[in-house]
């Protein structure tokens, strides 16, 4: 039996020998294992297995699954599912804190192997459109653009009107309640730190979008003696204030800004502190979460909600890491 590597190639069968365990019998062409694109891992709760074929038309229509140069899967379901659908619901839900997706990728149907690229976390899904549904994931363990070569995908650039050095605000998303679900067994280790550190650079270029964009519509407002006095305190004091930038309304009431910036879409998790949470309870009616989404490294673009007040009221907040001792 052939180990579980990043990377490396494997056929259908190859990757049955690693997940069934020997409950069901492999047929090539046939069956769950040896011809569908989603299969579910047996004795393992909401843990599956996605077969991917890149740049693939497919059911009839235009849409093309596509890998980014930053590891964001766009994919989509089987045409029978609609947006009710059991399944369908539960990919929504997916934790991948808790749960594991693992992505086998092959650039076309003439290669019988997949190349095993990690495990899927949620981003986005579209509202609008069903049988199929249509999801984008980001590949967790994904590395660099060298990798991306080396494993010879054509990266999918995403067409994007947006001008360069631009903010485009937009309404928060609606709350989506997510349901949780008892784990009976997984193998997986999120390393957060690494992810943390991949996300400082994408981070400090959107917190000095923001600090732009901040004083230009105090500038705009007539307040040109507010906007000089605006402070990127993350940069001058560093993290631990609880908020990235310290900022005005028209009427020099001081404002609390804290960044949150992610490639994906609107509806893409992220990081937060407890002293960034503490800092907007302490202070509700002056903290603002800046929340950046759609973010293009290249044009240094994106889009960006709204959200006021003490996070601990507005956010679904769930733990990541835990402190631990005998």
């Amino acid at each position: 039996m052939k180990k579980l590597t990043l990377h490396e190639k494997y056929t259908r069968e190859d990757v049955h020998e690693i997940f069934d365990g020997g409950i069901t019998k492999f047929t090539a062409g046939a069956g769950i294992w040896g011809l569908h694109g989603i299969v579910r891992i047996p004795n393992r709760a909401h843990d599956y297995v996605f077969f991917v074929t890149i740049g693939q038309d497919k059911l009839g229509v235009t849409f093309k699954e596509s890998l980014t140069e930053d590891g964001v899967l766009t994919w989509q379901s089987q045409k029978k599912h609609t947006l009710e659908h059991k399944q369908i619901i539960e990919f929504i839900n997916h934790d991948h804190t808790k749960h594991n997706i693992y992505l086998f990728l092959r650039p076309s149907k003439k290669q019988k192997e997949f190349r095993y690229m990690g495990r899927l976390a949620y981003v986005d899904h579209d509202t609008t459109l069903e049988n199929p549904v249509h999801f984008k994931w980001q590949v967790l363990e994904w590395n660099d653009e060298e990798k991306f070569e080396e494993i010879k995908i054509d990266a999918i650039e995403e067409n994007n009107d947006q001008s360069q050095n631009s903010l485009i605000e937009t309404n928060a998303p609606e709350r989506r309640e997510r349901k949780t679900r008892k784990r009976t067994f997984t193998s997986s280790k999120t390393d957060y730190v690494a992810r943390n550190e991949n996300n400082t650079k994408l981070g400090l270029s959107a917190e000095l979008l923001v600090l732009q964009y901040t004083k230009e519509q105090l500038i705009k407002a007539g307040r040109t003696d507010l906007a000089n006095k605006v402070v990127h305190t993350s940069v001058v004091e560093g993290d631990g204030a609880g908020y990235d930038i310290q900022s005005f309304n028209p009427d020099g009431i001081y404002l609390y800004l804290e960044v949150k910036a992610t490639k994906g879409g609107l509806n893409s998790e992220f990081f937060i502190s407890p002293n960034e949470i503490a800092c907007s309870e302490e202070y509700p009616e002056q903290y603002q979460l800046i929340r950046v989404y759609d973010y293009d490294t290249k044009n240094n673009s994106g889009k960006f909600y709204k959200i006021e007040g003490d996070l601990t009221e507005k956010l679904q907040l769930k733990p990541t890491q835990y402190s631990a001792k005998i």
